[in-house]
């Protein structure tokens, strides 16, 4: 199969209008995928940022060793593992695409393998149960605000659920199942809102209190809308879903507020206490994993229990005591 070898011969701003790399050829890519519209932007922000690295080093025609370039230059910026991967997975996603319809050759698949050393523990933190505590009770107010931005967080500690869930959430999927409230939740990756919630009544009780108080509402309107009359801003005007971040940004300015302003907590620590705080009350790792909804079995659901072990280990403590007297 003979592979387009169009070069561009313009200033290196304009890389996007080569034939291979047109907005045409990557909505058709994007298309070709299966996944949420979160995915599908995900995958068109990763060709972007490839491209851009393309255009500053005035590739016209990449071949493996710019592809192997590229990812080392990911490297330098000293973005995650994650993002590597990511980054790299998308860009073989969308040579194969190009390879496939005549495009352009694909020239992912000679690249260097990704090596990396996995970490066994997390590089974010748990919160603690005091800073726990201490965000729970962060907003007293009776407002419309301040009762959506509490039963988020209430809800974030409780059960785990990721910002992009709580994004997601309509009002229709909270419900009272058997005894119980039951959450529906779009997952990570996911395509459909399949997973179950268990949501527990104190949070249950916060969140009707909002929607008590933001008044008639349908069942499929957003759980959490924004309060915000900015006009000039499409993204979380008045009554619109609120976006994951906003979401995330919620929690971590009210983590802020009460002094939490720790690098390593993020808005994602909250999913990391909930998980914990239910290791260290004796619930199986089994049932942490079905809490958690971990796709990749027990294995990520492990790496609560290794970083336990560093926060419950007492070597150290016990070395030290003989060293500065507390030992005789």
């Amino acid at each position: 199969m003979a592979a387009t070898q169009t070069i561009a011969t313009i200033d290196n701003s304009a890389i996007i209008s080569v034939e291979y790399f047109s907005d045409t050829t990557i909505e058709g890519f994007i298309a070709s995928r299966h996944g949420s519209d979160n995915t599908k932007k995900t995958y068109r922000n990763a060709i972007r940022k490839m491209l851009k690295y393309f255009a500053a080093n005035k590739i016209t025609a990449p071949t493996t060793a710019d592809m192997d370039a590229y990812i080392c230059a990911l490297q330098i910026e000293k973005k995650t593992v994650a993002t590597i991967r990511l980054y790299s997975t998308t860009a073989k996603l969308y040579f194969d695409y190009l390879e496939r319809e005549g495009i352009y050759r694909n020239v992912t698949k000679a690249m260097a393998p990704l090596k990396f050393r996995k970490s066994s523990t997390h590089n974010r933190k748990a919160l603690t149960d005091a800073q726990a505590k201490k965000l729970l009770n962060a907003i007293k107010g009776d407002d419309i605000i301040s009762l959506r931005n509490r039963a988020i967080i209430a809800l974030s500690l409780t059960t785990g659920v990721r910002t992009v869930e709580v994004a997601r959430a309509n009002i229709e999927d909270l419900s009272e199942e058997n005894g119980y409230f039951a959450l529906a939740v779009q997952g990570k990756g996911r395509v459909q809102k399949d997973e179950i919630v268990k949501v527990p009544e104190p949070v249950a009780r916060m969140i009707n209190k909002y929607l008590d108080l933001r008044g008639s509402v349908e069942g499929s309107e957003p759980l959490f809308t924004s309060e915000s009359h900015n006009r000039n801003w499409k993204e979380n005007s008045y009554g619109s879903r609120l976006s994951e971040q906003s979401v995330g940004k919620i929690i971590k300015a009210t983590m802020k507020s009460v002094g939490i302003n720790d690098k390593k907590i993020t808005a994602h620590s909250t999913r990391h206490y909930a998980a914990t705080t239910a290791i260290k009350r004796g619930c199986d790792i089994r049932e942490v994993n079905a809490f958690l909804r971990h796709s990749s079995g027990l294995n990520v659901t492990m790496i609560y229990l290794h970083d336990l072990a560093v926060q419950t280990r007492r070597a150290e403590q016990s070395v030290a005591d003989v060293l500065f007297g507390n030992v005789a």
